[in-house]
């Protein structure tokens, strides 16, 4: 999978539905702010009260999904929470047989260009079909995300109260939806996005497909944190644990991209310049991620051990 910049559109970029059929669904569309216009420009009196109605039905949409996301945690919680050390620790992975390739590296060699939803698309399938295999190969439930490739221009609400615009690349556990922004997957990818707090400080630089699939794994992981009810298994007041091991599990998936014999020269590369560039030495915020080197050997940690008990350490060391 190394990088060919050119072989992406980051724009006029048309979403296309996609994902995995039966774990990986996309969510209604919350666009409550063209609702809102409407609503300020409508022409009469049933213009207004049909954009209502919708703003309502989005509204209430959100919320119950917001109350099932709830549910769904504290039952995982209940059911994992006690025991996640010795859950990661006895995890293996399930990984397929070497092939020739995947879809994914196949999609790097189409000789027309490929939209930014697509390869976002791809990645997803793989990243979640790993992680499908490898819990319920281990009698876990299989895993179970929404995803919003946001489109240019076009902000979308999140369960989480804040909107998701040109720059996001972030995990809601809310709404358990994956939002991440073309616009910015496309400048990732073409290495022209800017404002990395790790880059802007001299560490790494991020591009390339493998940079944009280090950055879509990771945000997998915060869902299988989720999944088994990490997220609230700890004291700690710092978000610093949860990414590093959100790092960790997004190593093990490439390690899994390696023992199938997909990954190419330069890929591995790719990712750890992209966990050196989004690092940050904001270190007295609570929302501090880590520096540049902490979540680089993170994503190494899984990358080199393939083993899920190795991104146990990250969260114990929150407790």
């Amino acid at each position: 999978m190394s990088a060919s910049p050119g072989a992406i559109d980051g724009g006029g970029i048309r979403v296309r539905p996609g994902g995995h059929d039966h774990h990986v669904r996309r969510p209604l569309a919350l666009l409550l702010l063209l609702l809102v216009a409407s609503v300020a420009t409508g022409c009469g009196t049933d213009d207004v009260d049909r954009a209502r109605e919708r703003v309502r039905e989005a509204r209430a949409d959100l919320e119950q999904r917001v109350a099932h996301t709830r549910r769904e945690f504290e039952r995982r919680r209940a059911e994992y929470g006690r025991r996640i050390e010795r859950i990661l620790g006895g995890l293996r992975q399930a990984v397929p047989s070497p092939q020739r390739t995947s879809p994914v590296v196949r999609s790097r060699g189409r000789h027309e260009p490929e939209t930014i939803d697509a390869f976002l698309t791809d990645l997803l399938r793989d990243i979640d079909g790993y992680w499908t295999r490898t819990l319920t190969a281990n009698d876990l439930p299989a895993p179970s995300i929404r995803y919003d490739w946001v489109p240019p221009g076009r902000p979308h609400a999140t369960g989480c109260g804040h909107i998701a615009d040109d720059r996001a690349a972030f995990y809601c556990p809310t709404d358990d939806t994956i939002y991440v922004a073309q616009q910015f997957a496309a400048d990732l990818y073409n290495g022209v996005a800017e404002g990395l707090p790790g880059e802007r400080s001299g560490y790494g630089r991020a591009a390339g497909d493998f940079a944009v699939a280090y950055v879509v794994a990771h945000e997998y992981g915060h869902d299988i944190q989720q999944e088994l009810g990490i997220f609230d298994n700890s004291t700690s007041a710092s978000a610093e644990p949860f990414e590093l091991q959100a790092d960790c599990f997004a190593g093990l998936w490439a390690n899994s991209v390696y023992e199938q014999g997909h990954l190419e020269p330069g890929d591995l590369r790719e990712a750890t310049d992209a966990a050196l560039a989004v690092g940050d030495f904001d270190v007295g915020n609570a929302q501090h991620h880590g520096t540049p080197t902490e979540r680089r050997d993170a994503l190494l940690a899984g990358f080199r051990s393939g083993d899920p008990s190795a991104c146990s350490r990250y969260v114990d060391a929150a407790a």
